[in-house]
């Protein structure tokens, strides 16, 4: 079998197991012992943490991103985007195991069996944004006593700021010791195929996007940090991706595999991104979404309001057409294209808005503003990127905050259907696109009244607060077979870096 053929069978695999109700002090892997090689393990790792954030994190977080609506005639996730979701929903458990019991279990593996300096930091890199993801849902995550197994069966969880300084620390010290004593990576590699170089890239953009988030939340010395990392420049090329999906059964994109291929179709266009494309007359609008049946035009959903939809639109279903998610994409790719994890469009951003908080370097953040756009438009496979960034509405000036405003919006444009976990984490900590000040039954009624962009609290709302989605629950399966996992939050509490 050649390898690429090895790599489909085995992702194949790996995403059929994504269903599977896997207990976190079970050892996913087999054969045991000695047989088993890290080359093995590692590919098993990159499946998990892809079906993980390009899969079930990138369905609820595309909802409170305000990406995705529930189609009206459809139910599946009513509870998702009315933000009425519950613990016992278990909305996040398989995500919680994918992590755990398969991507964080075979990490150790990885980590007892190699001595390799690449390999390592490998391993490292994927076991901090295992970490990151966890963190960034539920705020607190099991961490120092984790992945002990019938050593510790209820580990406590630790708080979110104690698992970022420790995966910060872990991550840092793996970079270090590779970059002290450069060596070849020996494991399977579907991310980078053993680039060493973009794999020490990769770990100091997870660094950058972290040090964001601590600085954020009140740690100043961070901003030095975050100046340092963009100074030395040393970030990958291209974007961080898994490519190798065909049109086979058990072998498609992940989203598209798991809400399209089977014959469901649940997702609808969310109002405020809508909204926003077509202000900007950003023809990027195609790859994420289709034009409606009834009168060929794009149209949005008011956030939370399938359920009332029906009465704004006179008791008729079929006068609330809404665009779909584009979920085979404009020219059919969408069943085989890659999973990201990290874009480069996102990495520009960051460094954008770097540029123009830390440095005073106004050139360098619009140029790099530019290039995060132009990347994403070459990601997609998009024409029109220089009428669009010519656009009054787009184009680089007005006041530092104008221009901080600009990176943020296009960020969250850029991450759309890229993305949707870090977007939503993005939101949560920039606070961009704001949150609207009328309610979404008045901008129905009066489309006028509405700057186009803002999101929106939904219609029909479960937060008790409301508002807008801070977190995720903690998993069920936790609560059911670990004392130590804390006491319920609420959607509306913020995870630790949130402190806006």
């Amino acid at each position: 079998m050649t390898m690429k053929k090895y790599l489909l069978t085995l992702s194949a695999a790996a995403l059929v197991l994504t269903s599977c109700d896997l207990d976190i002090n079970d050892n996913p892997n087999f054969p045991e012992g000695s047989t088993i090689t890290a080359d093995l393990v590692f590919p098993s790792v990159q499946n998990a943490i892809m079906a993980t954030s390009c899969d079930i994190m990138f369905n609820y977080a595309g909802f409170f991103a305000q990406y995705f609506e529930q189609m009206p005639e459809a139910n599946q996730f009513n509870e998702i985007a009315n933000y009425s979701i519950t613990e016992s929903d278990q909305t996040i458990d398989r995500a919680y195991l994918q992590l755990y019991a398969r991507a964080l279990e075979d990490i150790e593996v990885v980590l007892e069996k190699v001595t390799n300096k690449a390999d390592i930091l490998a391993a490292t890199a994927m076991r901090a944004f295992a970490f990151q993801l966890m963190v960034d849902n539920t705020s607190d995550a099991p961490y120092t006593e984790a992945l002990q197994g019938s050593a510790n069966p209820q580990p406590k969880w630790d708080d979110g700021k104690t698992v970022y300084l420790g995966i910060i620390d872990e991550l840092t010290t793996a970079l270090k010791a590779y970059q002290d004593a450069p060596d070849a990576m020996t494991m399977t590699d579907m991310m980078f195929d053993k680039n060493t170089s973009q794999w020490e890239g990769y770990a100091n953009a997870l660094l950058l996007r972290m040090y964001f988030r601590m600085y954020d939340a009140g740690l100043s010395e961070y901003k030095d940090k975050i100046v340092a990392l963009v100074n030395e420049n040393k970030f990958f090329k291209g974007d961080v991706k898994i490519d190798i999906f065909s049109d086979q059964t058990d072998n498609r994109s992940p989203f598209y595999a798991s809400y399209y291929a089977l014959g469901t179709t649940n997702h609808c266009a969310s109002y405020p991104i809508i909204s926003y494309l077509v202000s900007t007359s950003d023809p990027r609008i195609d790859y994420c979404f289709s034009v409606n049946t009834k009168d060929g035009d794009y149209v949005g959903q008011i956030p939370g309001s399938k359920a009332l939809s029906k009465t704004w639109n006179g008791g008729d279903w079929k006068n609330a057409n809404v665009s779909w998610v584009n979920y085979t994409l404009f020219d059919g790719s969408g069943i085989t294209r890659p999973a990201y994890l990290y874009t480069q469009a996102n990495l520009q951003f960051l460094i954008a808005e770097a540029y123009l908080r830390f440095i005073n370097n106004d050139a360098a953040a619009k140029a790099a503003y530019e290039a995060a756009i132009e990347a994403d438009f070459d990601t997609k496979g998009i024409a029109g990127y220089d009428a669009f960034i010519a656009g009054p509405k787009v184009a680089w000036g007005g006041s530092n905050d104008a221009k901080l405003k600009l990176i943020y919006m296009q960020k969250w444009v850029a991450l759309c259907y890229m993305d949707n976990m870090e977007s939503w984490s993005e939101i949560r900590r920039t606070d961009v696109p704001v949150l609207s000040n009328k309610k979404g039954s008045a901008i129905f009624a009066d489309a006028t009244i509405y700057n186009a962009g803002e999101l929106i609290e939904p219609a029909e709302n479960g937060l008790e607060a409301g508002g807008l989605m801070k977190r995720m629950f903690y998993p069920k399966k936790a609560r059911d077979l670990n004392k130590n996992t804390p006491a319920a939050k609420k959607g509306s509490d913020p995870v630790w870096w949130d402190i806006h």
